[in-house]
């Protein structure tokens, strides 16, 4: 990828459906050359944008999971290819050492949840043993993160554009029900999908179409995220550390992590281990950096474990190559329970 490439990615990471027309100007291309672009980091796999379900600790709820699984001899492939067929698995990543799967879960409710890790994964031919920390409360998410490729005023004037966006509307929006569902279907595979090639997809009117795309869009319950190939960024290595410090200590040490743009993932879970902080970084020496950050931040003895991803197999739903590119096929993430409306989240 080129350093237009990067620049278009991290417009889209800013505003994931920002009109072509919009973005040129601030770019400094043609809305047909970023549409082509488009198409090509798409079609190769290197980027793409996606959609899904906002609840669970991104919410305030319990029902989120940091899930390790240790796998019988000659299992973990096995293992591997059956839990990334699975709905409420997010993420799947091989690690280094301490755990052989690390798999980021989650569910509609607690008793579903419950039943994730006590029956389906344990039951599961091949695993030896599952450790789970449910997770309190997301304080930096994946879709936070961002390349470096604009500069703040082109930042800005993104984001500036998206003042201007239909303001969000107060009925309520049931992501299980059958108006909904395949629309977050369709936007899980692909999160720029227009009105008119959602209601070509879905056989539906194409101004029932917009009607309801903007009602899902504008209530704030589904997240749109632009992802790109790790492996072919600047940023190659992927760690995950977990943590131990005072609840007091908390805010500090999370406001100082989200100074850092190697930070992927900060959440307080339950466990010998209050906190997981997840990282790209440049290399191993970039690595032991941060982690010499951790540890300056937390008190003694506060990093209690730390683990180097091998492999992506499973991110947001998306299945992925081991060359860190998506296959293009998505497994949607299920929302809540379709009896529970999910009204117009708070500003």
């Amino acid at each position: 990828m080129n350093e237009d490439d990067l620049a278009l990615i991290h417009a889209l990471q800013l505003r994931p459906r920002a009109a072509w027309t919009v973005l040129a100007p601030v770019l400094g291309s043609s809305p047909t050359a970023l549409a082509q672009r488009w198409q090509r980091l798409r079609a190769a796999g290197l980027a793409w944008v996606t959609a899904y379900p906002v609840h669970g600790a991104l919410s305030g709820d319990a029902v989120v999971a940091l899930v390790e699984v240790d796998c019988l001899p000659g299992s973990v492939d096995e293992v591997a290819a059956r839990v990334a067929r699975m709905p409420r698995v997010h993420n799947l990543e091989h690690a280094a050492q301490g755990r052989d799967l690390l798999l980021t879960v989650s569910a509609g409710t607690f008793g579903e949840l419950s039943a994730l890790l006590l029956d389906e994964l344990r039951a599961m031919p091949g695993v030896a043993t599952v450790r789970s920390h449910l997770g309190a409360r997301m304080h930096i998410e994946g879709s936070q993160w961002q390349l470096d490729a604009l500069d703040r005023g082109q930042r800005e004037a993104i984001l500036r554009s998206g003042q201007r966006d239909r303001a969000r509307p107060d009925e309520p929006v049931y992501l299980r029900s059958r108006v909904f569902e395949p629309l977050v279907t369709a936007l899980a595979y692909d999160g720029r999908a227009t009105a008119a090639e959602l209601a070509q997809r879905l056989d539906r009117p194409a101004s029932t179409v917009r009607r309801q795309l903007a009602a899902l869009l504008g209530s704030g319950v589904l997240r749109l995220r632009c992802e790109i190939a790790q492996l072919h960024t600047r940023w190659p290595m992927h760690a995950v550390w977990w943590c131990r410090l005072p609840v007091s200590a908390l805010p500090e040490t999370v406001a100082r992590l989200r100074e850092d743009p190697r930070i992927r993932l900060c959440m307080s879970v339950t466990g010998s281990a209050s906190l997981v902080v997840n990282a790209w970084t440049a290399d191993l020496a970039d690595l032991l950096s941060l982690q010499d950050v951790l540890e300056r931040l937390l008190p003694p003895g506060g990093i209690v474990d730390g683990s180097v991803i091998l492999r992506t197999s499973k991110r947001v739903g998306w299945l992925m190559h081991p060359d860190g590119r998506c296959t293009g096929e998505v497994i949607p993430l299920p929302g809540p329970p379709s009896a529970a409306p999910i009204r117009r989240a708070p500003r």
